[in-house]
């Protein structure tokens, strides 16, 4: 069974709120441009994972769905989000980025973590025991993998973005540092 206390809950549907008028108001500039193209996405994987939670929360104990298939749409923000994370501090500190094939490989990781979770049932190499308790949750070798990945991902995002602010002054700074303080403060919660 799964208890949540409702400031969490209010807090989780405010955040998902915030979410959807963001990239409402992303998408109604006219000026599309490579940075705005990578933040969306930050954004709609942020929202995959406040959907996935508050679906979680609304639906697993009055349907009596268990909660990991719930996980199944979490985790396709978790997995993909800190290589997000990573492409927007590339693309803020370089200002325009060709990409190439070889920014594909990048998803590498987060493509064969979702196999791994998809087919947890047959071989325990991403959860060995699943709870939504953290506390209760053993975790296999390849959650271990992801985890190192993601942060791996995320904090390069986050030095891509530090540096570029030390080099530069100016309005373009001052963001750089406003994003990379509210990427920094959620990670270390979370470490």
């Amino acid at each position: 069974m799964i208890t949540v206390s409702t400031t969490t809950i209010v807090a989780l549907v405010l955040s998902t709120l915030a979410i959807i008028a963001m990239i409402f108001l992303i998408n109604k500039k006219i000026h599309k441009s490579q940075l705005r193209t990578v933040f969306r996405w930050n954004l709609i994987l942020l929202l995959i994972c406040c959907i996935g939670l508050l679906l979680q929360i609304a639906l697993s104990n009055k349907l009596n769905i268990k909660p990991i298939y719930f996980d199944y749409i979490v985790y396709i923000g978790t997995c993909f989000l800190p290589v997000s994370v990573l492409l927007t501090g590339i693309v803020f500190s370089n200002t325009r980025v060709k990409f190439n094939d070889n920014y594909l490989l990048l998803f590498i990781i987060p493509i064969f973590s979702l196999l791994t979770l998809y087919t947890n049932d047959f071989h325990h190499m991403f959860f060995k025991e699943y709870s939504v308790n953290i506390s209760e949750m053993v975790t296999g070798p390849f959650h271990t993998i992801n985890t190192i990945y993601s942060y791996t991902c995320i904090f390069i995002g986050l030095i891509f973005l530090l540096k570029y602010s030390i080099k530069n002054s100016g309005f373009f700074s001052k963001q750089s540092i406003l994003i990379f303080l509210g990427m920094l403060i959620p990670v270390t919660v979370n470490v």
